[in-house]
């Protein structure tokens, strides 16, 4: 009769292990002792499944962070995966709505802070000016601090903690409708505006400002957040693990020529004799390896407080029907990180607060 039994190995080559024991089970001609499955259109027999978690290397401040003024459009939805290079948001072109004349341009530089509420304060500040050199984008700046080496008291950041998010140059383009002799001030970013000069007529219809688009530097998973001056967009980092590092699992019937498997291979059987796993145990591998559908929540979502310590009852996914205890709780994910008891080991794992229930 054929069980489910562990075959233990290094940490990092599960992999190349399987693929040595898969050549091993041809050579031996046991084929009919060890069950092949169809996995993603491959036909494999020794499984090693791996968990996606969402790691925290992209979270505020980091590469996988992205300010998006609400004049661009978002191009992706919440909770939804992005690759790398994906379009997240773009800023259209714009065109004249009407006949005018161009009577001046002027360059400024720009300067935006973020507070700690992630309200924003924009500072346009004269070409001839020279900006400190510590007010960079990305820098964590002290209260009521002077963005000018003069110190030019019109040009000082809240009495706040801030962050500089945005630090570039813009035009200050004043038009004069030729309908009305209406003056009508536009501010464009200097990489986007077309060559202009004063004293230039531009027609209805004309492209005033080209197309801006925010591209992700990152592949992950999308979190989207408003707020009063922008959205933020976060791409969260989704890091493949292997659920059980060095081991590796497969239903076979056990007998002298299987225990031959492992000979000259860096792993070895789980007991000796080798101990066959029980169906209860293996639900998650099988889960995790796509061979057993995970149960998944039926009803709305409840939301309930956890506290760390509890022991919950997980209801959905790979380690449905499994209690454990709550390590780390992280509100802001609305994830719960609990430990549950797999073949005789603890093992942490991060689940949302929908997938747990109390007890």
């Amino acid at each position: 009769m054929k069980r489910w039994y562990a075959i233990q190995t290094y940490a990092g080559s599960e992999l190349k292990v399987a693929e040595l024991l898969e050549e091993r089970v041809r050579q031996l001609g046991l084929e009919r002792k060890v069950t092949a499955w169809k996995l993603n259109g491959s036909e494999v027999r020794f499984l090693a499944p791996i968990e996606e978690v969402i790691t925290s290397k992209a979270r505020r401040g980091r590469t996988g962070e992205y300010r998006v003024p609400y004049e661009y459009e978002l191009k992706i939805e919440p909770n939804k995966r992005i690759q790398k290079g994906d379009i997240i948001a773009v800023k259209p072109a714009k065109y004249m709505s009407f006949d005018a004349k161009v009577k001046s341009i002027e360059t400024l530089q720009r300067v935006i802070v973020e507070m700690s509420n992630r309200n924003e304060e924009e500072f346009l500040i004269p070409l001839e000016k020279r900006i400190r050199r510590d007010i960079r984008t990305g820098e964590k700046i002290p209260p009521s601090v002077p963005l000018t080496t003069d110190s030019d008291p019109n040009f000082r950041t809240p009495a706040v903690k801030t962050t500089v998010v945005q630090r570039d140059r813009v035009k200050r383009v004043q038009l004069e409708r030729l309908d009305t002799n209406e003056i009508v001030t536009l501010l464009i970013p200097e990489k986007y505006l077309v060559r202009l000069k004063e004293g230039v007529t531009l027609k209805k219809g004309d492209l005033i400002e080209k197309e801006d688009k925010i591209e992700s530097r990152a592949s992950g998973l999308v979190k989207i957040k408003e707020y009063k001056d922008k959205r933020v967009v976060t791409v969260q980092y989704i890091e493949k693990r292997r659920l059980f590092p060095g081991y590796i699992f497969a239903h076979m019937e056990m007998g002298q020529d299987v225990l031959q498997l492992p000979e000259g291979i860096k792993c070895r059987f789980v007991g000796n004799p080798p101990l066959p796993l029980s169906e209860e145990d293996m639900k998650v591998v099988k889960r995790k390896a796509g061979l057993l559908e995970a149960p998944k929540a039926v009803g709305p979502k409840i939301e309930v407080a956890f506290e760390v310590g509890e022991v919950v009852e997980i209801i959905e996914g790979p380690f449905a029907d499994f209690t454990g205890a709550i390590v780390e709780l992280d509100k802001e994910r609305e994830i719960a990180t609990v430990t549950v008891k797999i073949f005789g080991r603890e093992t942490r794992v991060d689940l949302p607060f929908e997938s747990i229930q109390k007890i």
